[in-house]
């Protein structure tokens, strides 16, 4: 093993490993996948395993799998040994799959099952939502907020319908999670007698959806876990042959496991079996989307028969930069206001590597630290990170640098203002700028054929298409404006696009001679191009989508876009021959927004090294940003809004301002659901309100996790902001209590530096 692999004396511990239960609790920059891959390596060539056997290596997210497959590789050929043989990677929802799919007649499955998109999840969602609403018109009239004024809200209904969405979803996943049927809830309610609307919400919405997967012969990733470990409770033989097969587990990401998914594990390590657990308490942020917790690795890593340690030396980041993450640990652990936040961070804390390591940590720059109390508006946050771009990107052309935001649509309005100011972007997230514009664009076109009597639609058609037909020689500003003008002035869209003899728009702009002569020219040309596609609906909506698409892009990546984007309304209309205009329209209108992605058009590839664009601004959510560093991070929006602290001012995104007395409806529903499943009736019967201010606490833990990685990104220079923006109820945030504490630290620490 040559020095650039020489293990730092707390990897020699993992390395030595020689049986049994094991957990280790690793920081950031710690080289964990270093650690597990050279750990794969030396069992697989110890000879501890059989020819017939493997060493299963389980990780979060795919394009870890390639990773870890690639390192393993790598070290065992070092080792003189082939480098493809007796070891798998796979994904938790890869190994649950592999399960079933040896035994589907387990899970009461044919060998022909498939599994549901998100796309196909959503579809029967929604569907049975809308359904369900339209049938109980008192449950909103139940939980709407008193105080509401109607005539100012008048998408509310769309508003309940969202929220329902995912308050369902979220009933559906922890129904799942508790290995719940739809009957076996329906029979707890019988014999408890107990009865509450939002039960009766997720559980019709539950059996709709059921229902609806099981008539398109597919189940879902959370069934695909709950039937996984079905099936190895069932069989006791097939579980004895996985053991034989998979002597020694290493898991990677513990933190973010699920209980079924622990479990599973669990089953097939056995009680005396060899089972290494791998992960960060400290960088568990998928709570809020999934029913992982990151107290299953710590309840792990407390148990008398697991061997515990920890990986604390990280080369990545400046001495500086470590010093902020310690220093937001401490804080939590010892000075949170709120006790019962107190535990969101835990040790250990991170260590620089020690003199003579193979991966030191950066020369300490202090003065690259810029925690920033300005108050800026939204907009004026997103113009001063842009300006000091412009400023810092050609002095440090072959440096990584990342803007990191807490939510995606906030990321989508950085990415504008970059590419306004002509700095090259890679977007990491729902999906590219490109592929909302194109889908925004479409959506536009769709609206307006669906109501062709419509000018405003028309005119808000009018000005994507000069912009596209005209992407360098664009007409004149006043040309277009004058000819937008006409079009809102004109009340009879009908008289411009289908003209009578005796009621020809166009003709009367022609006698006029206050116009320009391009105006007239680019409103007959639009004419002639609407005309043509409100022909062309008649086509199935791919045909249809294609036919405009080819009229009026001119790029690659858009015309390969809408090519995408036929094909997935074409597989649509399959599955639902009744759709007209109107509700494909709407499909491309969630794409626009960013609410739905298009798989394989994003910047974000399997394996995605930002050492491989220097010079270009990654935008990220903190999320998506997780395992992944940069030279600089400018980290976005710290406000108390999108990291509360359980503070009485603090606002919470989950609480909508239309939902009566600040209820969660998502807390207070599932809340209900474990009590359920549990039987504890006393439970059933608390005081409303109080699964909402649970659900604070576990959201504000959560988001000191998310600062937590969100610092730890940064290698060499680290900004920090924040913005006012305006919450839910309509006030303006502040900053975000532990930045606030953070930026009185860092100003102490370095006058007594200095002084």
């Amino acid at each position: 093993m040559n020095n650039r692999h020489q293990p730092r004396p707390h990897q020699t511990q993992i390395l030595n490993y020689s049986g049994g239960w094991m957990g280790v609790s690793a920081v950031p920059g710690s080289g964990k996948t270093y650690t597990l891959s050279l750990l794969a390596a030396q069992i697989i060539t110890s000879g501890k395993i059989n020819e017939e056997q493997e060493v299963l290596i389980v990780t979060l997210v795919n394009s870890a799998v390639d990773n870890f497959a690639t390192r393993i590789g790598s070290f065992v050929e070092q080792f003189g040994l082939m480098r493809d043989m007796n070891y798998r990677v796979r994904t938790l929802h890869g190994l649950a799959h592999d399960i079933v799919r040896e035994r589907p007649d387990l899970a009461g499955l044919s060998d022909r099952f498939s599994i549901a998109d998100e796309r196909d999840s959503d579809e029967i969602v929604k569907a049975a939502v809308s359904g369900w609403v339209r049938s109980h018109p008192e449950f909103i009239l139940e939980w709407t907020n008193p105080n509401l004024n109607p005539q100012r809200n008048s998408d509310l209904q769309k508003k309940w319908e969202d929220l329902l969405v995912k308050v369902a979803r979220a009933f559906i996943r922890q129904a799942k999670d508790l290995q719940l049927s739809p009957q076996q809830i329906r029979d707890q309610l019988s014999s408890t007698h107990y009865n509450h609307s939002l039960i009766q919400l997720g559980l019709d919405v539950y059996e709709s959806y059921q229902r609806g997967l099981m008539l398109r012969s597919l189940i879902d990733f959370d069934d695909l876990i709950r039937l996984a470990l079905n099936v190895l409770n069932t069989d006791s033989d097939y579980l004895r042959r996985l053991r034989y097969r998979f002597p020694y587990i290493l898991e990677d990401e513990a933190q973010d496991s699920s209980r079924l998914q622990e479990e599973i594990l669990r089953r097939l390590a056995g009680e005396d079996g060899n089972w290494v657990r791998v992960g960060d308490p400290n960088q568990a942020i998928y709570e809020t989307f999934t029913t992982a917790s990151p107290e299953y690795l710590r309840n792990f890593l407390k148990l008398q028969s697991v061997q515990a340690y920890d990986l604390p030396d990280s080369g990545r980041s400046t001495a500086s930069i470590i010093r902020l993450a310690n220093e937001l640990i401490r804080w939590t652990i010892q000075d949170h206001p709120v006790e019962a936040l107190r535990n969101a961070l835990t040790p250990p804390y991170v260590r620089p590597t020690p003199p003579g390591d193979p991966q030191p940590n950066p020369p300490d720059e202090p003065n690259e630290i810029f925690l920033v109390m300005k108050k800026f508006s939204p907009e004026g946050e997103i113009k001063a990170v842009v300006d000091s771009l412009k400023r810092w990107l050609p002095q440090h052309p072959h440096q990584t640098v990342a803007v990191l935001v807490p939510r995606n649509e906030r990321g989508g309005k950085v990415v504008t203002a970059l590419k306004g100011a002509g700095i090259p972007v890679i977007e990491l997230l729902q999906s590219s700028q490109t592929t909302r514009q194109t889908a925004a664009v479409l959506e536009k076109i769709l609206k307006s054929l669906n109501k062709a009597a419509d000018n405003r639609l028309l005119v808000d058609v009018f000005k994507e298409v000069i912009r596209l037909l005209f992407p360098e020689n664009a007409p004149d500003n006043g040309v277009v404006q004058q000819a937008t003008q006409l079009l809102w002035a004109n009340s009879e869209p009908e008289n411009y696009l289908y003209p009578r003899a005796e009621n020809n728009w166009l003709d009367e702009l022609h006698r006029r001679d206050d116009l320009f002569d391009q105006t007239t020219a680019i409103l007959k040309d639009f004419a002639l191009l609407m005309r043509r596609w409100q022909q062309a609906i008649l086509l199935p909506i791919d045909q249809l989508i294609l036919t405009i698409a080819q009229d009026l892009f001119r790029e690659p990546t858009q015309l390969a876009l809408a090519h995408s984007l036929a094909l997935l309304l074409g597989r649509t209309a399959q599955r639902h021959p009744e759709w007209q205009l109107p509700q494909f329209t709407e499909e491309l209108g969630l794409i626009a927004r960013n609410e739905r992605r298009i798989l394989g058009f994003s910047d974000e590839e399997p394996g995605f090294d930002p050492d491989e664009h220097p010079g270009k601004v990654v935008v990220a959510t903190i999320h998506k940003a997780k395992g992944l560093e940069w030279d600089r991070v400018y980290l976005m929006s710290v406000n108390n809004y999108d990291f509360p602290s359980a503070q009485g001012f603090d606002r919470y995104y989950s609480e909508k301002y239309f939902v009566r007395n600040q209820l969660n409806l998502e807390a207070e529903a599932l809340s209900r659901l474990k009590a359920l499943a549990n039987r504890e009736l006393t439970s059933l019967y608390l005081e409303e309100g109080i699964a909402t201010q649970q659900a604070r606490l576990e959201y504000c833990a959560e988001r000191l996790r998310l600062f937590y990685v969100g610092i730890t990104r940064a290698r060499r220079s680290l900004i920090i902001t924040w913005n006012t923006g305006k919450d839910t109820q309509g006030s303006e945030n502040s900053p975000a209590l532990p930045f606030v504490h953070l930026q009185k630290f860092w100003e102490e620490y370095r006058r007594e530096t200095s002084a």
